[in-house]
């Protein structure tokens, strides 16, 4: 005779495999959002070396010749793997009449010298003149986007005249 309450070997075994398996499920979630977290951190850094290795690139020895010493640093940089733009400009130096502010990163505007050159370096294109920011990266697109921004101290020489300005690196992925 069968013994009472006897559905089958699978039976007998279904209640404590339900919590087995929801151990299993709650495992495996666990370490996908673990994996997913630290694999957008790692993404994060990636752009931040990929920033300090344009900066690094372009500030050299913090001292910048002239537009040529200038191009030849830009073409140093090589191949990213996010869009940039880098240039020299003299907003947020010391003037005699006090800083010369800038409201937002979009309005800075790039530094030409008495040659006409614009001291601009780039990976995209630009949607206008080449002298502002924002003519690269639109506060738009930069909404819809993450944004690194670095400001470097460096001094231009321009007609033997040694100027203070910023290298402004602006990238964006």
């Amino acid at each position: 005779m069968l013994a009472r309450g006897f559905i089958g070997p699978i039976g007998d075994d279904l209640p404590s495999l339900i919590p087995l398996l929801v151990g299993l499920v709650m495992f495996f979630s666990t370490f996908t959002l673990t994996f997913n977290a630290f694999d957008h951190t790692n993404r994060e850094v990636d752009n931040d070396i990929s920033v300090m290795r344009i900066s690094r690139t372009l500030q050299s020895n913090s001292y910048i010749f002239g537009y040529d010493n200038f191009a030849s640093l830009c073409e140093r940089v090589g191949t990213v793997n996010i869009k940039y733009v880098a240039g020299l400009s003299s907003q947020g130096t010391l003037h005699s009449d006090g800083y010369e502010n800038v409201k937002s990163i979009f309005d800075v505007k790039f530094f030409t010298d008495s040659e006409n050159d614009t001291f601009v370096c780039s990976n995209s294109e630009s949607h206008d003149s080449i002298d502002l920011v924002k003519n690269y990266l639109s506060l738009e697109e930069s909404q819809s986007n993450t944004v690194v921004t670095r400001i470097f101290p460096i001094v231009v020489e321009d007609e033997k005249i040694v100027k203070p300005m910023h290298l402004f690196v602006v990238a964006w992925k």
